[in-house]
């Protein structure tokens, strides 16, 4: 007389646990592929900071007295020149990689001279 309640218990029991072991497998495997894209868009931004160190070198090269007060974002490159600071013959570059907001800062240190340059330090 209860053995049909019994099997219909045990069965709605264990479809409950395996529908909890699944949701819980499904969670984690898309946090650990949210934190390996994360750790990828990290590694590109190292990249992108650099170029943003190229562009500011670059302008450098062209005009002795290039600074920025103000972040200058660079959407091709998806990076942005934080500043430029001027202390002795030396300039200080601060760029930030932007892509998808998993932001990564880079900075430059540059020897000016009479008709060149010279990088002395990238971190």
């Amino acid at each position: 007389m209860n053995k049909g309640f019994i099997a219909l218990t045990i069965t709605l029991s264990v479809a409950g646990t395996l529908l909890a072991l699944v949701g819980a497998t499904s969670i984690s495997s898309a946090i650990f592929f949210d934190m390996a894209l994360r750790k990828e868009y990290r590694f590109m931004n190292y990249h992108y900071a650099y170029d943003c160190i190229d562009q500011a070198i670059l302008g450098l090269s062209h005009d002795y007295f290039f600074t920025v007060n103000s972040p200058v974002s660079i959407p091709y490159f998806h990076c942005s020149i934080l500043s430029i600071s001027k202390d002795g013959d030396l300039r200080h570059i601060f760029t930030r990689g932007d892509f998808q907001k998993a932001y990564v800062y880079r900075n430059a240190i540059v020897r000016m001279k009479i008709h060149d340059l010279e990088v002395v330090k990238i971190e």
